[in-house]
């Protein structure tokens, strides 16, 4: 390897702080005409020297290590570098070091909610709303959190969900709300869709107005208002929305017309968090339920179901016990 190559990092250094001879820049633009890779190689170096002028936070750090590290992240090819003038060793790390810093920088910027361009909303044992900055409403249910871009710059409003929210959003046809949840992805324009990720990796979407575009792995598809999805299992599965009992966790209404009690079991087993499990040990019955509950408590609820089915119910550890 020739000398030149040898000290090719120092020589980058002595020309970008303008501290070279008239030799050193024949010899830089000599060794950058010899490959393309040369000149992309040289050019990330003028864009870190360019983002970290100014800064000062070299001291105290081992900078050989800190360089070598930033050039396996930005892709650069190593290079054999023999330094041994304390001066510009000291000039690299006041460019190297700095550049380390912007790059971490913006990584917490890009990735982590509070820091810059994420923002971060959750919830317990409440429900709660927010506004966004394009007038969007998001209700979360309890246990939930919602991660979203700041100021939605950008081309699209990027949101990422965990747990179960009721979107109410802005139009804005120039710029797509997309929500990720889970595996799956949620595109519209402006619309109102509830979405809720279960514990099994499930998400079950379901459109009260409007319409949006589904999607999980290399599946798409259409669901309008009045229309559920669920992604369960890998696959997408799109039916009939039966009742609007699955958005009564915000709306406080429960509303069952002529519902079986496959119907009613399944609506216990969303809304009411004292009931993790059903167990069925009944024999199946024509009969069926219409009623209208507003803000209902667990009990409410079961007292209906025990008439109009003529069922013995009884909960126990959580545990919802059905039988003749």
């Amino acid at each position: 390897m020739t000398k030149l190559n040898k000290h090719i990092d120092e020589l980058i250094v002595r020309v970008l702080s303008e501290d070279c001879t008239s030799e050193d820049k024949r010899d830089l633009n000599a060794w950058l005409e010899q490959s393309e890779e040369n000149s992309r190689y040289y050019k990330q170096m003028q864009k870190v020297w360019i983002n970290s002028r100014g800064l000062e936070s070299f001291r105290s750090v081992d900078v050989m290590s800190d360089f070598n590290e930033f050039k396996t992240r930005v892709g650069m090819q190593p290079k054999v570098v023999q330094l041994s003038l304390k001066r510009t060793i000291m000039k690299i790390a006041a460019v190297m070091v700095p550049a380390i810093m912007l790059l971490a920088g913006y990584s917490l910027y890009q990735s982590v909610p509070g820091f810059g361009k994420w923002q971060s909303f959750a919830t317990v044992n409440d429900t709660d709303e927010i506004i966004l900055i394009d007038h969007s409403e998001v209700t979360l249910n309890t246990n939930s959190s919602l991660v979203y871009q700041k100021d939605f710059k950008g081309k699209e409003r990027r949101l990422k969900l965990k747990g179960e929210a009721y979107f109410k959003v802005a139009k804005n046809p120039e710029k797509p709300f997309i929500v990720k949840v889970g595996k799956t992805e949620v595109k519209v324009l402006g619309t109102e869709f509830n979405l809720d990720e279960n514990s099994d990796g499930s998400v079950y979407l379901a459109v009260t107005e409007g319409k949006v575009l589904f999607s999980a792995n290399n599946e798409k598809t259409h669901v309008v208002a009045g229309e559920q999805a669920v992604f369960k299992d890998g696959t997408i599965r799109k039916s009939s929305l039966a009742s609007d009992n699955c958005i009564a966790w915000k709306t406080g209404s429960i509303v069952f017309e002529n519902a079986t009690l496959s119907e009613v079991l399944e609506t216990v087993l969303d809304h009411f968090n004292e009931v993790e499990t059903i167990v069925n040990n009944s024999t199946e019955t024509n009969l069926s339920m219409t009623s209208r509950f507003n803000n209902p408590s667990l009990e409410d609820v079961l007292v209906e179901l025990r008439i109009h089915f003529k069922k013995k119910v009884e909960i126990n550890d959580n545990k919802l016990i059905i039988s003749d």
